[in-house]
This record gives structure tokens, C-alpha cells and sequence, in this order.
């Protein structure tokens, strides 16, 4: 007869272990429960702490469209226009295309980011059509190559570039901007230069006042002379783009591009300046609430509205966004000790600027630009 095998000392302990899994795993159910209900607690308040932020986002941008500035300069442009000019000094024989100018610049003003798509159309074919010496042909032509320039190199005036030698990588670029007619290195007095700023110059961008400071619409001996002044910086062979920042700027846009031998002078697109005077006031109030804790609406304390503007280098780099595949900055930023501008004895900032909030910009740009608001609207 077959003996049953069984010890009290081997069930017990049996018995015991299967309680103790069972008890384990009820346990991990229920913590598991516990966790997965604080996750989506989480989650919710994650949503709505989100859906905060977007709030708080769309109040910056509806305030960032306000730009007094540029309704007061809107409004003495419809004032000169219904004058024609006459308090502007413009030459009799340039006072039709000045008005020309002035009028269609005008009829184009609105918001629309759509405007980046566009550049390359706005900006580079005229720019290609003077290269390839097809002045007088229709702006229009489909031999012009329409693809954005490989590389550009956007040279900032900032006193920090003489601390490096970047001149050789600058002019390595495709397309090299430059602004408000800080000179480039090379030519007489100059060859030291070349090795901080580089020599090449394709694209001069100007504030429209650099035009009046060139003084050709001042008399009828520079208008006469076609206003040799306004190049006197990089030559008549460099385009210049001219943000109007002041209407009778025309006067002295009309005398430079009398010429039609030399390179052309290219007034910005209105809404491409809408575009950045509502990009860097977004980014300046964002700062301003992020470092004072105070409601945007405060941000006037801070800065005076009616003067607030967006600088020639931040117009620049978002040009240069929309024709170059690549874009590369020098010269911008700033640096104890260091000159405001390489080349002159300014001491400090305009206050009418805000240039941390433009380095901010400049930041995403690079980093996120997805997170930028109306140029992520572009379809740039």
C-alpha cells in the first residue's frame, strides 16, 4: 500500500506565502488605481494651467497690436500725401515718384504675417535681377532663381566684434547684411577692420532717417548729383532696404533710386513691419510681467508707447529668416567694456528700444520657433 506524503511543517509555511502574494497584489492593484487617478488629476491641472497660459499669451498679443508709434507716423504720412509733399523740400523733379512712393506704401498698410512668404518675391528678385544686369527687364521674369540664398550673415554694430576675428567666416556667407552704413572692413584705412567685420557687403538695410542724414534731398546740387551720399558707405553697387519709419523719407528714397544704373533702393514691405513692431512688443511685455510681477497693461511704465520701436538689426535678422536657407548673427549683444557701436563713440542704448526682449526673440528664433506667435501664423 502506497504511503500519503504530508508534514504539518511544509503546509503552514505554504499557506502563509500564498496569503501574503495574494495581500501583495491587492495592494499593487490598489496603489496602482490610486496612481493612475493622481495622474489624471495631474493631467487636468496640467490642462488647465495650459489653457491659463494661453490666456494670458492672447491678452500679451492683443496688447502687442497696439502701436501708437505707428499710427503717428500713419497719420502725418495722410497729412504729407494731401500736401504733396510740399513741407518735405522735395525736388520738383523727384516730387511725383515721391508721392508715387508714398501712396502705394500707404495703401499697403495692414497686418499680415503672410508677408514672410512673400520676401523672397519682395526682396531677392530685385536684388538678383540688378546682379545678373536685367534692370529694365519686367520684375517679374522667370529666370530669376527664386530659391532663398544658401547662407547669410546678418553684422550687427555692436563693439563686441572687435574683440574677435570673425571677418573671414562673415564674408564666407552668401549674403551679407549690413547696417545703417557702419563701414566693412578693406579699402583704405580699413584693411585692420576686414579681420573683425569682414569686407563684403551684398544687402545695406537703413533706417529711412539714415537717408535724411545723407542730406541729398537738402538742395538741388545733391539732388542733381543722384544723391551719391545715400552710397557713399559700400558704393552704388549694393542694394539698399529702407524701413520708413518717418513718410518724407520718400523724398530722399525718390532722389536715391533716380538712378537706374545702380543698384536698387527697396522700401520694406508695410506689413512686414507691422509684423516685427507686434513680434518685439510681445516679447518686451512678456518681459516686463515675467520680471515685475505687474499686469501688462503696466507696461507703459516702463516704456513710452509712443516712441517704442523695434530696431534696424531685429528687422534685418526676420528679412534675413525669409530669403536665406541659413542664418548666421554677428556683432549683436553686448559686453563690459565693450563700444555700443565698433564704429562710433556712442555711449548707451536708445531707450526707445528693448533689446533684451529682441535677444529673447532671437533665442526662439533659433531654439523654438514653433513657440513664436504671428510668425508661426506666417506660413513662413
Amino acid at each position: 500500500m502506497k504511503r500519503q506524503w504530508s508534514h504539518p511543517s511544509v503546509v503552514l509555511p505554504l499557506l502563509i506565502a500564498v496569503f501574503l502574494l495574494l495581500t501583495f497584489r491587492c495592494s499593487l492593484r490598489q496603489h496602482a488605481q490610486q496612481a493612475s487617478t493622481s495622474h489624471r488629476a495631474a493631467a487636468a491641472a496640467d490642462d488647465d494651467a495650459g489653457r491659463s497660459y494661453v490666456v494670458v499669451d492672447a491678452k500679451i498679443a492683443e496688447l502687442a497690436a497696439v502701436d501708437p508709434a505707428a499710427s503717428a507716423v500713419l497719420r502725418a504720412a495722410e497729412t504729407l500725401l494731401e500736401r504733396n509733399l510740399t513741407w518735405a523740400r522735395a525736388p520738383p523733379e523727384r516730387r511725383d515718384a515721391a508721392v508715387r512712393g508714398l501712396r502705394d506704401w500707404l495703401g499697403r498698410q495692414r497686418f499680415d504675417p503672410h508677408v514672410m512668404a512673400e520676401l523672397l518675391d519682395l526682396i531677392k528678385r530685385p536684388i538678383d535681377r540688378y546682379a545678373a544686369g536685367g534692370g529694365e527687364r519686367d520684375e517679374h521674369d522667370d529666370d530669376v532663381d527664386m530659391r532663398p540664398y544658401a547662407s547669410c550673415a546678418v553684422v550687427g554694430n555692436s563693439g563686441i566684434l572687435l574683440a574677435r576675428e570673425h571677418g573671414a567666416l562673415i564674408d564666407s556667407h552668401d549674403l551679407v547684411i549690413r547696417l545703417n552704413n557702419a563701414p566693412a572692413g578693406g579699402g583704405e584705412g580699413r584693411l585692420a577692420l576686414a579681420r573683425h567685420v569682414g569686407a563684403r557687403t551684398g544687402l545695406a538695410f537703413l533706417n529711412g532717417n539714415v537717408l535724411r542724414l545723407s542730406g541729398c534731398a537738402g538742395t538741388p546740387r545733391l539732388a542733381s548729383a543722384g544723391c551719391r551720399y545715400c552710397r557713399r558707405a559700400y558704393g552704388d553697387g549694393v542694394p539698399i532696404l529702407t524701413y520708413m519709419c518717418n513718410a518724407a523719407r520718400f523724398v530722399e528714397h525718390a532722389v536715391c533710386s533716380a538712378d537706374a544704373a545702380k543698384a536698387p533702393v527697396i522700401v520694406t514691405d508695410p506689413r512686414l513691419d507691422a509684423l516685427c513692431a507686434r513680434l518685439v512688443k510681445y516679447y518686451s511685455l512678456r518681459r516686463f510681467v515675467r520680471e515685475t510681477g505687474r499686469p501688462a497693461e503696466e507696461w507703459g511704465t516702463r516704456h513710452e508707447a509712443g516712441m517704442f520701436h523695434y530696431s534696424s538689426g531685429m528687422q534685418a535678422v526676420v528679412t534675413a529668416a525669409g530669403v536665406c536657407g541659413r542664418v548666421s548673427v554677428f556683432g549683436f549683444g553686448k559686453e563690459p567694456g565693450a563700444r555700443h557701436h565698433y564704429h562710433t563713440l556712442q555711449r548707451g542704448e536708445l531707450d526707445l528700444h528693448d533689446y533684451e526682449a529682441e535677444y529673447e526673440f532671437y533665442r526662439d528664433l533659433e531654439e523654438r520657433p514653433e513657440a513664436i506667435p504671428f510668425l508661426r501664423d506666417s506660413g513662413f
